[in-house]
């Protein structure tokens, strides 16, 4: 179900099942992210690589930090205030995250590891070349210090 669609059908609903969906939820992340912290442990304690273990922590990392803006989202559902609120932080969580997949990707390129031949390059090219067109205004000489 979409965000809206999620917003819509708890906003509707009686404020007794309301707040039952929401602590039906929240266990539910809660039983999952404690899965994905308990297999955490599995994985560092094998035989994997550094790299395979950090992308694995990031993915984790990534899945806690929406789980906890789920929970922030429904909990200002049942406040009856406005779960939009949230999405800053699920859009601070993304630049991270962008952040760190961009300069694991530079490590790749420099190693020889990424090159033209590898699948989604002219893909990640042109969204990249999109999101920099897009940043420059933010970032404009003069107005503010980059």
């Amino acid at each position: 179900m979409s965000d809206a669609g999620l917003g819509l059908s708890l906003r509707f609903m009686d404020p007794h099942d309301r707040q039952a969906k929401g602590r039906s939820i929240a266990e539910r992340l809660q039983r999952a992210t404690d899965e994905l912290k308990s297999l955490e442990q599995l994985i560092v304690s094998g035989d994997f690589s550094p790299r395979i273990l950090s992308d694995f922590r990031n993915a984790v990392d990534s899945i806690r930090q929406t789980a906890r803006v789920v929970q922030q989202w429904v909990g200002l559902q049942q406040q009856r205030r406005d779960p939009y609120s949230a999405m800053s932080t699920l859009s601070e969580d993304r630049v991270r995250r962008a952040t760190q997949i961009a300069k694991d990707l530079t490590i790749d390129l420099q190693s020889l590891e990424v090159d033209f031949g590898t699948e989604g390059l002219l893909e990640l090219f042109h969204a990249i070349e999109d999101l920099h067109e897009r940043l420059i205004p933010l970032f404009r000489v003069g107005e503010r210090s980059i």
